[in-house]
């Protein structure tokens, strides 16, 4: 319906449909419908009363950068709204399928409060019924869901912090899926006759990160030196058990703007010893490297670790509990091993927080990475509407941040997901957001 070719192919939900009227506004008409948990009628002012919650700093939560750009939200009718943008921007409507603008009901979260976030109220297909922190989520269905009553009545979200248990729990029906299945276990599962491992392409790029403030690595030389020294191939097969991709840029495969011509860099000892010499570490350094507790990041920090001291480069491992790993790295360390899924599939999710100067530090860029053509582009992608050209500015950037080698580009895994014999309809999603509604269990 939009008079720009934006490229966008969303699928309506809650917007029955969309119209650009003008290169600032855009105007969604609302479904007439839906009703929320607590019995509400969904209309435009509970969208209005969202993302002004999320603009206003008192009450804005993670996520609320999905909504930066928008300047101001008005209500037409109870079922028309308009959003006005400080500029024009192109990847609004992508934005917009964030789970962070997911609409809330006013008068729940105002009767809730503080409580809000343990008392949730949407209009999905399920409903909120109990949280047993560190243990389990209750959802049940919910009879006026716009789209038809869901197939079954319940689910429960366990946590189950052993993925050997949570497996083991799938191949006695213990529980129907087992989501983000470690690839050390996909032997395990596909031994069994009742489960398999659903597996799709994700948008998720695995990556090593150098503090270009920081000695050596304000030099290219050495951050290029090092991407050639890693074996993504072996780090594939060992670490991901081969469910996984070596990642030649920023972006995953299938992402909207995605150079799907880049090399990347290959594996190439040798060409690594070179560079350091001629960067002025002909017999290595010594740094540090941060990483989380997660499983998987101990196993990609040892197979680096140990590709990088054959090239003179000895890394010591710091292993950081998750919430003290973010605050470090925002404040930037020399290397760090981190993963970002770009959600709304979009390039401009994909890269501008994590390669804009403007975002350096805490907001994404832990790199401290600072390239002014690189910020044109990624700012140009934000406001141009033709589709061809806005690619294109992207295509351009991910070919100047590959050769300038912020990062090294390790993986793009797959996502994996166990399912039981008895599950049917399930759809897996490279976002690793699921859709459950059509699910049944036999």
């Amino acid at each position: 319906m939009s008079r720009f070719n934006s490229g966008y192919g969303g699928v309506p939900s809650l917007a029955e449909s969309w119209e650009q009227k003008d290169e600032l506004t855009w105007e969604f008409s609302l479904r007439d419908d839906v009703v929320f948990h607590n019995g509400e009628v969904f209309t435009a002012s509970d969208v209005k009363f969202t993302f002004d919650r999320l603009l206003d700093p008192q009450t804005s939560a993670p996520g609320a950068f999905m909504l930066a750009s928008v300047d101001e939200v008005t209500i037409v009718d109870e079922q028309t709204v308009q959003i006005k943008t400080k500029e024009q921007f192109a990847p609004i409507l992508y934005n917009l399928t964030h789970v962070a603008t997911s609409i809330l009901n006013e008068k729940a979260v105002e009767e809730a409060g503080d409580q809000y976030g343990v008392n949730p109220v949407g209009t999905g297909p399920f409903k909120f019924v109990q949280w047993n922190r560190n243990s389990q989520i209750v959802m049940g269905k919910f009879e006026e869901y716009f789209e038809g009553p869901a197939e079954i009545d319940e689910i429960v979200f366990r946590v189950i912090p052993e993925s050997a248990t949570a497996v083991a729990e799938l191949r006695t029906g213990g529980v129907d899926l087992v989501l983000d299945i470690p690839a050390s276990q996909i032997n395990t599962l596909e031994s069994a006759d009742n489960v398999h491992v659903d597996t799709v392409p994700g948008f998720e790029v695995k990556y090593l990160s150098f503090d270009h403030r920081q000695e050596p690595f304000n030099n290219p030389q050495v951050r290029k030196a090092l991407n050639y020294a890693i074996n993504k191939e072996a780090l594939v097969s060992a670490a991901y058990r081969g469910t996984a991709i070596p990642a030649t840029g920023p972006l995953a495969p299938g992402i909207n703007g995605a150079n799907d011509s880049l090399s990347g860099y290959e594996y190439d000892p040798e060409k690594a010893k070179q560079l350091l010499a001629e960067a002025g570490f002909a017999d290595g350094f010594k740094t540090d490297l941060y990483l989380s507790d997660a499983d998987i990041d101990v196993q990609i920090a040892t197979i680096i670790q140990a590709d990088l001291a054959k090239i003179g480069v000895e890394v010591d491992l710091q292993v950081t509990e998750w919430g003290a790993f973010l605050d470090i790295t925002g404040q930037g360390v020399p290397m760090f091993i981190l993963s970002w899924i770009t959600v709304t599939g979009d390039a401009d999710n994909g890269m501008y927080a994590l390669f804009h100067s403007d975002n350096a530090g805490g907001a994404g860029n832990r790199s401290f990475y600072s390239n002014e053509d690189v910020d044109r582009l990624l700012d140009a992608g934000r406001a141009e509407t033709d589709h061809e050209q806005r690619v294109a500015n992207y295509h351009e950037a991910q070919e100047i941040i590959v050769e300038d080698a912020p990062w090294a580009f390790l993986a793009v895994s797959q996502n994996l997901v166990g399912v039981h014999e008895r599950v049917q309809g399930f759809v897996n999603m490279p976002t690793q957001n699921y859709k459950l509604y059509p699910v049944s269990v036999q």
